[in-house]
């Protein structure tokens, strides 16, 4: 298996190449709740009714797109993004219903592979912001896989 790189730069202007399949935090820039409308399984349908106190149909009606997928149903998009998607006072994105999020937002892991999670570091740049590791990783387990992908050995499996 080939490991794709991204090049990421150190504050000195130091280029680094990095494993980008490597996991990252997620940053909360919200990029990919503006780009993306996650499909909707009947369990996920269930799941945010039941977290909002509202039956399955007006669940449906209110927060659901109906499409010609295998899974019917894509969550409803508002001119800035995802029905659910709240901006925190710091700017940072929040998902109003993270707890009985979608199953495709689950599985959706960042990582320097996808152009979204870049497009959302870009953003913290722009605004003068920086990612320190100890407020990116909150254990010594994943600051090493970050050190590793660095290195450019493959991630562990």
């Amino acid at each position: 298996m080939s490991i794709e790189k991204a090049i990421i730069k150190t504050i000195e202007g130091k280029e680094i190449n990095v494993a980008a399949q490597t996991p990252i935090p997620c940053f909360r820039c919200g990029v990919c709740c503006t780009c993306y409308q996650p499909p909707l399984t009947s369990q996920d349908i269930d799941n945010i009714a039941s977290a909002l106190g509202i039956s399955r149909p007006k669940c449906i009606s209110k927060y659901t797109v109906k499409v010609p997928t295998k899974e019917g149903y894509l969550l409803k998009r508002t001119k800035k993004g995802c029905v659910f998607l709240a901006w925190d006072a710091d700017g940072k994105a929040r998902c109003t219903i993270h707890a009985s999020r979608p199953q495709a937002c689950r599985e959706w892991t960042p990582s320097l592979s996808k152009p979204e999670c870049l497009e959302g570091l870009a953003k913290l740049k722009s605004r003068g912001q920086i990612m320190l590791l100890e407020k990116l990783f909150s254990s010594p387990e994943e600051k090493q896989a970050l050190y590793s992908s660095l290195k450019g050995e493959p991630p562990d499996a």
